[in-house]
């Protein structure tokens, strides 16, 4: 895979990611569950997830819910870290790890 092309992606996905999580904090929706977020970007649950985990960790808390662990579900909650975060942080933060 070309290098580039990952890291317009990567890009792509994580701003959208932040849009959704912006949104939602604005709207004093708190935390939204890796699915939330899947629909309201656009993009697939697992692309949310990794991306979360992988890019975005000094920009989010994320829980899993153990609770549901034990039966089978596994529901991990995203919100942002900082909630006055701007995209224009996002962007410098991205470059510094990439």
């Amino acid at each position: 895979m070309n290098s580039s092309v990952f890291y317009r992606k990567t890009i792509s996905n994580v701003l959208k990611i932040f849009r959704v999580l912006k949104k939602a904090e604005d709207e004093g929706r708190g935390a939204l569950t890796v699915s939330e977020i899947a629909r309201e970007s656009g993009l697939h649950k697992w692309t949310v997830s990794r991306t979360v985990d992988i890019w975005m960790s000094h920009f989010v808390e994320s829980t899993v819910l153990e609770e549901l662990e034990d039966i089978g579900l596994k529901i991990k909650l995203v919100r942002l870290s900082k909630p006055d975060i701007t995209e224009e942080q996002i962007l410098r933060g991205l470059n510094i790890r990439i």
